[in-house]
C-alpha cells in the first residue's frame, strides 16, 4: 500500500516545475508584478493541442513572466530564488504580426 505521504511526495515531484518560489525582494514589493509561469498563463481551448504546445515550447513553458525588467532584476538580486529560472519582462517583449497570407497557407497545410 502506498502511504498518503508517498502519494503527496509523488504529486509534488510532478508538480514542482509549476511552482515558482521566491521571497519579496523589498519591503513593499507588489506580488502582482510577478505574473507567473508561462504554462500557468496559457489556457487551451482544445485539449489535443496542449500536447503539441508542450512539445514545441518545451522548457519555455516554465519561464517566469514579470511586468518589467526592473522587477526581474529585483527578483534575481534579492528574491532568494530557490531554483534557476529564466525571467521574461513584459516591457521588453516585442510583438510580431504574422501576415494573413502566411496564416492562410499554414491553415491549409494542417
Amino acid at each position: 500500500l502506498i502511504t498518503a505521504q508517498e502519494t503527496a511526495d509523488s504529486l509534488w515531484a510532478k508538480l514542482s516545475a509549476f511552482h515558482f518560489d521566491y521571497d519579496a525582494p523589498s519591503k513593499n514589493f507588489n506580488h502582482n508584478r510577478v505574473k507567473g509561469l508561462v504554462a500557468q498563463l496559457i489556457q487551451m481551448k482544445e485539449r489535443d493541442a496542449a500536447t503539441a504546445l508542450e512539445v514545441v515550447a518545451g522548457g519555455k513553458l516554465y519561464q517566469v513572466v514579470v511586468d518589467s525588467a526592473e522587477t526581474g532584476k529585483s527578483l534575481l538580486k534579492n528574491g532568494n530564488l530557490k531554483r534557476r529560472v529564466t525571467i521574461i519582462p513584459l516591457d521588453k517583449v516585442s510583438t510580431r504580426v504574422v501576415p494573413k497570407q502566411k496564416l492562410d497557407a499554414a491553415s491549409h497545410r494542417a
